[in-house]
């Protein structure tokens, strides 16, 4: 528990001198696939599928199923909603959103009718392969400790003209605001607070949008209707902004000039990113068919902005402080990935399909720009300590009943912070079903269900300790996909 408190505490800091992070480094190596209908239904296990949209983009040999030309859109309908728990106290936090997660072209060419290569394909095609829209809220009333004893232990030994350069997004602003003074007593001058040590309302709302994306430009071919193989470039895309609000105020009925003060971070990061994949799928027998995958890191280019804000209220007196704004460009490169899958065909009616997926998430790393000479080795090493080696595994089964194909799929995304170890787990329950239009033309309709718990400590307490918030996470997903075939 000690170590899963310190791995919360991390995941929830900004490091004041710059916004990048092992939090960022976690959260652009997540992929949660939200492409098309049919590869949602079944839990995303499309690795040995094949003839799909998401499929190419987990195994791009998929694509050497296709026997005839194809292109699809996709809509879907998010509801993400959060529970936090802290210090015994509940909130929660609900958001909506509606997004197009695909859209793609599959041409194909026959090229023999019997041995040999029978048949190449091109496609391009978008997926979403992460989401960031998420509103969060949590507050109780902490017994122990404020954010302030946190500032005033880290500018222990700097002398009031240095504050503004050292600390100019969060100490500085809060000197500005008086929420930090100094006082004299019988040993010298020191610096202090009128915010109360403990015993006041503490929390934090947060309220992100944003995404994350792939353009997979892929190509394969079919050798004799056994072996399928393929290769891609996918050209990435992250956007992700929002802003985060950290809250204290006086318990009622407490004796202090202190009411109340907030930091608020305004935070818009845009990543452009360009990686590689590689794969086949083999049709061992009629009834049983294996594939792998290969994925190259994902090298990015991103750019962002920062800014903080802080107010407080003092004796009902408002201050208001607003920091530099901190432009950043870097580089971020993500871990690879492997994928193996199995297929289990049964006759005319149905399949059930394995996917299991490993990657490091420790292997994450940020790297400075040609113009830049900032040293990102102490964020790297701490993304090394904290993240590790871990295993998803995607599950999924289609039945063709009564002229339609239905469809459920289940998954489970491993701990980030190494095989059995707790904590960040993420469970996934799917549904689906096809229904035919025309000869060519089908509506694929699917919902999924994912649920996943996060501990996070808004600040380090030091000794003191600080009581993590529970956030737990709900998201209900509705996609629809038009497939058109000729």
């Amino acid at each position: 528990m000690r170590k899963l408190l310190t791995t919360a505490i991390i995941l929830s800091l900004h490091v004041a001198a710059f916004a990048q992070g092992v939090d960022d480094a976690f959260l652009f190596s997540q992929t949660y696939y939200q492409g098309t209908a049919k590869s949602l239904g079944m839990g995303n296990a499309m690795g040995a599928v094949g003839g799909d949209m998401t499929s190419i983009c987990i195994n791009p040999a998929s694509m050497g199923i296709y026997r005839s030309s194809e292109i699809t859109a996709s809509f879907n309908f998010l509801d993400n909603y959060n529970k936090s728990t802290y210090y015994g106290n509940e909130k929660s936090g609900n958001l909506f959103r509606f997004s197009i997660p695909n859209i793609g072209y599959v041409g194909t060419k026959e090229r023999s009718n019997y041995k040999g290569l029978r048949f190449t394909q091109f496609g391009v095609m978008l997926n979403r392969t992460n989401d960031f829209n998420m509103r969060t809220n949590a507050m109780g009333i902490n017994p122990t400790s404020s954010r302030i004893d946190n500032y005033l232990a880290r500018m222990d030994g700097y002398a009031e003209n240095e504050l503004r350069d050292a600390f100019p997004y969060d100490i500085n602003p809060a000197w500005c605001t008086y929420l930090i003074d100094t006082y004299q007593d019988e040993t010298g001058p020191y610096y202090g607070s009128p915010v109360p040590q403990g015993n006041i309302w503490q929390g934090q709302e947060s309220r992100f949008k944003g995404r994350s994306e792939e353009w997979t430009f892929a190509g394969s071919g079919n050798v004799s209707d056994r072996f399928y193989f393929g290769m891609s470039v996918g050209l990435t895309h992250i956007k992700r902004f929002g802003t985060k609000v950290f809250k204290e105020s006086r318990v009622e009925g407490t004796e202090t000039d202190f009411n109340q003060w907030s930091f608020t971070e305004d935070l818009s990061s845009t990543g452009w990113g360009c990686n590689a994949k590689i794969g086949f799928i083999f049709h061992a027998t009629p009834w049983f068919r294996f594939g792998g995958a290969f994925h190259s890191p994902t090298i990015y280019a991103f750019s962002e902005r920062w800014q903080t804000t802080t107010e407080s209220e003092i004796n009902w007196i408002t201050n208001r402080s607003l920091s530099p704004q901190a432009n950043y460009e870097y580089t971020f490169i993500s871990p690879l990935k492997c994928v193996g899958s199995l297929v289990f065909v049964v006759g005319q009616q149905g399949m059930v399909s394995l996917d299991a997926e490993y990657t490091n998430y420790g292997a994450a790393r940020f790297k400075a720009t040609v113009n830049d000479d900032f040293d990102y080795s102490p964020t790297n090493e701490s993304i090394k300590e904290t993240f590790g080696h871990t295993c998803n595994f995607r599950l999924g089964t289609e039945w063709y009943v009564g002229g339609s194909y239905l469809r459920l799929g289940a998954g489970y995304f491993g701990c980030p912070f190494g095989l059995g170890k707790p904590g960040g787990s993420v469970k996934k329950a799917s549904c689906g079903i096809s229904i035919p239009v025309s000869s060519g033309t089908t509506f694929d309709f699917a919902y999924e269900f994912s649920h996943g718990i996060t501990y996070t400590a808004l600040y380090d307490a030091g000794e003191i300790g600080i009581e993590s918030i529970t956030q737990k996470q709900y998201r209900h997903l509705l996609l629809t996909t038009l497939k058109m075939r000729f």
